[in-house]
């Protein structure tokens, strides 16, 4: 699994990723956007997943296990496209913290 380097524009980044967090609904709602506009060549699914955070020093500092958890769950999975429900559901469990998601194609 690869984390980007650092703070980028979506919307100018081109390669396909399997997973794509944010961390704002309106962010989320950008990166969708964005990718419903693409054309779709690859028939290649991405999980736009989202974990609501304030942004705090504070709420960043106890969300970045969470957002690290969540992509762990992800990375285990045999197929995250069949088990995102559960994924949830466990981080939700064990966290506290509520993800939406939505599947897009590259």
């Amino acid at each position: 699994m690869e984390v980007k380097q650092a703070p980028e524009r979506f919307q100018e980044n081109f390669e396909a990723f399997d997973v794509v967090v944010t961390f704002e609904e309106r962010v989320m709602d950008q990166v969708l956007d964005d990718l419903n506009r693409r054309p779709v060549m690859l028939m290649h699914p991405v999980l736009v997943i989202n974990l609501d955070v304030k942004d705090s020093h504070e709420e960043a500092a106890l969300a970045a296990p969470h957002a690290l958890r969540l992509c762990s769950l992800i990375d285990a999975s045999e197929e995250w496209e069949d088990e995102i429900e559960r994924i949830v559901d466990q981080l939700y469990n064990e966290t506290g913290r509520k993800a939406i998601y939505a599947i897009c194609w590259y």
